[in-house]
């Protein structure tokens, strides 16, 4: 079990620890890596889960890029950053757990406005400079940074977009180093008002982290099994039926015969089909056969599907029956796409969740005849549709639930909004024998 902030606090008093944990690589994570120069696994087995320090079952792995002397992980902030002063006259300290391969190592942190700071232009963004040195060998150790220098003073802390960790500055090291709970300053949190339902809310790289998955060549025994590499990247296209800021990024990794497999489990145990019996998810990439196996403990399929990604880096929209699976454990869902086939094509995979309704593959943002903003929303939703008739509108939560139902007519309508609770819905909206879903998030 992680060793926790609160824990530390009653131990030790009177250290300065930061507020929010950024990253545990097993159940938090509220950044995103943008960039690293090296090679980095995460949710990667820890090296010694038996330490006092840190004895979670997985941490990251980072390979340094002995081709960069100043070798960076770019950790993107989701949301704004608040007030800073705490971090730059040291009553707060950012830390992180560092597994290095000796002692006197220079570490950094820099924040900065990473839309003005570049490779070359030094120290135009650099907002802080914050340093420490590892102790041990290979052992782990909690690091802390202290202020250091503030390179560009003009940068405003509401302006800091980005942490940036460097291990081993100023060197060509190829070392390897594992890192694991990394607290970073408080910033606005757009996931902080925003529920999961862990039984619902499966994973959609924005707010819910509810699957569990373990990278290949990584022997955890409670993650389940991926060949390839599964990452949070952003949304290429969030005009469509996927309106989100970031999804799943993953790279295909097939052995000699095409064999690739991504395993993932649920985290808060076999899904309950009682209520909500459709699974859904959208994949982005290229036209390709996929197969999703829903398996019980013992590894048996309780539910098979086959389908097809259609349309060239497109986002499509599945919804799985699995009513057949009612009264037997669905554990996990393991994915096969273009099985059977070597590349190594990139996919994107986004908003896995449970619902009582089916999904259909039709979205506002792609009809010439409706359109509906802003998103996200705070009191009302604007849509506007031509037709010869009035239509029917629905408002529907995530478990599908009607919160919502109003005939309205051709042009512009408002659609009052203020009773809902911040999260995400479904607008849908029937014409012509089609139904439409515009999803939105309700924001305070």
């Amino acid at each position: 079990m992680k060793n926790t902030f609160f824990t530390i606090l009653l131990i030790f008093p009177l250290l300065a620890f930061p507020q929010i944990l950024w990253d545990d690589f097993e159940e938090n994570r509220i950044g995103y890596y943008e960039f690293v120069h090296g090679g980095m696994t995460e949710r990667f087995e820890n090296p010694n889960p038996s330490s006092s320090t840190n004895n979670s079952e997985l941490c990251a792995q980072y390979v340094r890029n002995p081709g960069e002397m100043y070798d960076v992980i770019v950790l993107v902030a989701n949301g704004s950053f608040t007030n800073l002063e705490d971090y730059l006259n040291g009553s707060k300290t950012m830390k992180v757990d560092v597994f290095s391969p000796g002692p006197g190592i220079p570490l950094q942190i820099t924040l900065e406005d990473s839309s003005v700071a570049g490779a070359t232009n030094y120290p135009d963004g650099r907002h802080s400079i914050y340093t420490a040195t590892t102790t041990v060998t290979n052992e782990w150790e909690t690091i802390e940074f202290i202020f250091d220098s503030r390179p560009d003073n003009s940068v405003l802390d509401a302006n800091v977009t980005s942490l940036i960790l460097l291990f081993d500055i100023g060197s060509n090291s190829d070392d390897t180093y594992y890192f694991d709970n990394v607290y970073g300053p408080e910033f606005n949190n757009q996931c902080a008002s925003i529920n999961s339902n862990p039984s619902i809310n499966l994973a959609d790289w924005d707010c819910h982290w509810n699957i569990g998955v373990c990278p290949s060549n990584t022997p955890c025994s409670s993650y389940d099994y991926i060949s390839g590499w599964l990452n949070q990247a952003y949304n290429p296209d969030n005009s469509s039926i996927n309106t989100s800021k970031y999804c799943g990024s993953y790279t295909r990794n097939p052995d000699g015969n095409g064999e690739d497999v991504f395993i993932m489990y649920f985290k808060n145990g076999a899904l309950d089909l009682s209520t909500n019996k459709y699974f859904n998810f959208q994949i982005y990439g290229p036209p390709r056969p996929i197969y999703v196996s829903f398996q019980d403990n013992a590894g048996n399929e309780v539910v098979p599907f086959n389908s097809n990604v259609s349309s060239l880096n497109t986002w499509e929209q599945f919804s799985v029956d699995l009513s057949s699976g009612l009264g037997q454990d669905i554990v996990r869902a393991v994915f096969f796409i273009d099985q059977s086939v070597i590349n190594w094509d990139e996919y994107l995979i986004d908003d896995i969740h449970m619902s009582s309704i089916a999904l259909e593959n039709k979205n506002i943002s792609s009809s010439k005849l409706i359109d509906i903003y802003p998103n996200p929303v705070t009191d009302n939703l604007n849509c506007y549709f031509e037709n010869n008739n009035e239509v029917n509108a629905k408002i529907i939560n995530v478990t599908g639930k009607i919160l919502f139902s109003k005939n309205i007519k051709p042009g512009h309508n408002v659609i009052g909004i203020n009773d809902l609770t911040s999260g995400f819905y479904l607008l849908e909206i029937k014409i012509n024998d089609i139904t439409y879903f515009h999803k939105f998030q309700k924001i305070d």
